[in-house]
């Protein structure tokens, strides 16, 4: 029995068929892993992600509270910093006037 055109093309379809899934399956297990590898997986980094989130929730009055202290500590060390140097110049100014003017 020899072998028709048509069976031929259908053996050479059905070949390509078979390729096909196989290189779909091949995405499919390269997807797989991507979303599900305990180590780098999205699951993983989505999990890794809410977990910081939780965390941040929690440190956040204290984070603000530090922010808080910043801002006061800096605005006394700009008051202190403005009266050292106008101490500063009034020393000078005094020196000044007993120099020249004394």
């Amino acid at each position: 029995m020899e072998p028709t055109q048509a069976n031929i093309v259908m053996s050479l379809r059905i070949d390509n068929m078979e390729k096909k899934l196989d290189e779909i399956d091949k995405k499919l297990d390269m997807l797989t892993v991507k979303l599900l590898d305990p180590d780098d997986g999205f699951v993983t980094r989505v999990n890794k992600n809410t977990s910081f989130r939780n965390n941040m929730n929690e440190l956040l009055p204290y984070y603000e509270e530090t922010i808080e202290e910043f801002k006061h500590l800096k605005r006394w060390k700009d008051n202190v910093s403005r009266a050292l140097w106008t101490i500063f110049v009034a020393l000078v100014g005094v020196f000044v006037k007993l120099i020249f003017f004394a």
